[in-house]
Order: structure tokens, then sequence, then C-alpha cells
């Protein structure tokens, strides 16, 4: 299925971005984000080395760690390094190493930015010179919708039923361990919606309940902009997503 994707104003102008690519584990690359906002930094300064070991760590111990890792490291001032690296918790863990292999090699390939963030259908990984541990992030963001749309007759059922499952969805997701939610609503003999909402696990249950609610409110079939089959908004926080197929490797507290 074709898809579509939104990017903020702000992001086109302001920052390099690469679109969506194929990778070896199946798991594409949505979008990688090298902040002009922030500083840069040479190989082989302390900055870098600190980052470096950061993404050695996350490759190497996320996946274990229930599968969410967020770590700073360096002494405070110029050169620490705040990372945070988070596999879906319906991902392998094999699916989640894939994942953050490449997560790794992409962030750091031709970016030389002190904040930096790469996200993937399986997983995200993103680091900074600042301290953004617990603090909602929705102005980084994606918005992917689906080229197919609901029929006239149909439309508007099938904007209540989406909206209303991914509603549900984003209460249950912000009341879990894992700040993830998936499940399904019928909406004809033909049609069945598949939605997912997740948060990052640094936010408290309270921020991530908000920052699932303003991602639905910014869909494009939540404003009545268009009404795709399938859609998403992906920020550095937290992501909603509704389809008409399954895309979870497993139930997630529906």
């Amino acid at each position: 299925m074709g898809y579509l994707t939104f990017l903020p104003l702000i992001l086109l102008l302001s920052m390099p971005l690469l679109f969506p690519t194929a990778t070896s584990d199946d798991s594409p690359l949505l979008n990688k984000i090298c902040s002009n906002n922030s500083g840069t930094y040479s190989d082989g300064d302390a900055y870098a080395k600190n980052v470096k070991y950061l993404l050695d760590l996350f490759y190497n111990r996320t996946s274990a760690n229930n599968r969410f890792l967020k770590e700073s490291w360096g002494p405070d001032g110029t050169s620490a390094a705040y990372g945070l690296a988070l596999c879906r918790g319906d991902v392998s863990p094999d699916d989640c190493d894939d994942c953050l292999y490449d997560a790794r090699c992409k962030i750091t390939r031709r970016c030389n930015s002190t904040a930096a963030m790469v996200w993937y259908d399986n997983c995200q990984v993103r680091y900074s010179d600042k301290n953004f541990f617990g603090k909602i992030d929705t102005d980084d963001n994606i918005i992917m919708i689906n080229v197919e749309n609901m029929t006239n007759n149909n439309a508007e059922k099938f904007r209540e039923t989406t909206i209303e499952l991914l509603t549900d969805l984003s209460k249950h997701a912000s009341s879990t361990e894992e700040m993830l939610a998936g499940g399904d609503r019928f909406f004809n003999q033909n049609v069945t919606v598949h939605g997912m909402a997740f948060c990052t696990r640094d936010l408290s249950s309270g921020d991530c309940k908000t920052c699932l609610n303003w991602a639905v409110k910014e869909l494009p079939i939540y404003k009545r902009e268009v009404y795709s089959v399938g859609g998403r908004v992906v920020t550095a926080s937290c992501t909603v997503r509704y389809e008409e197929y399954v895309f979870l490797h497993k139930k997630a507290n529906a």
C-alpha cells in the first residue's frame, strides 16, 4: 500500500531529512533528524566518544533490558550525552537487536549534530547534549497516511470507529508498564480497523496520555482533511497508528 509522508514546516526549513527506505531487518526507516537547532561535534572529541558509548550500549543492552534503555554518559557540561533507545513491546529480541544495529549506523552517518533522532517501525534511538528525559516532545514529528481513502458513504462512520479505537488504546497504553496498547475494532463485514498507541517509557503515565491525545488529534482523519484507510503520527515521545491490516507482531494489551 502506498503512503504519503507529511512533515511539519519547521522541520522542512531547519532539518535535513532522509526519507523512508528499506532496511536489512525489514523494519522500514521512517525518518532521521539531525537537528540544526543544536551544535555540532567532531570525531574524536569528548562528546563524540560519549555518544558512541551510548549507541554501543543501546545495541548491546536494550533488548535484554525489556526493550528500553535511557542513559547519560560523561560529566555534566559541554561533553555529557543523553540518550534513549526503545523497541516496541511486541518486537522480538532478535528483531530489536537488528533494528538497533541499523539505527546505530544511520544516526551517526553524515550527522554530527549534538542532537539527533532516528525512527523505524520497530525501534527508535535518540541522543542529545541536553537532558530530555521525562519531557514530552511533539515538535519533532512525522505524519504518514495511506493513499487509499474510505468511500464517501462510509467515511464518517470509519472516522468515528478509528478515533474511538485510538482513544481507548491511548488510555490503555498510558496505564501499562510497557506503555504500549494494540487492538482492533469491527467496522463492517469487510473491514476491521487495527490500531496501536505507545509512548517512550521515560514519560509519566499522565504525560504519555497527554502526548497520545495530541497525536490522535493531529491525524488527518481526525481533522476530516482526508479519510485514509491507514495513517500514523510519530513523535519523539509517542506514536499512534491505524490500518486495515494487522501490523503488530502480537496482541499488546488490547
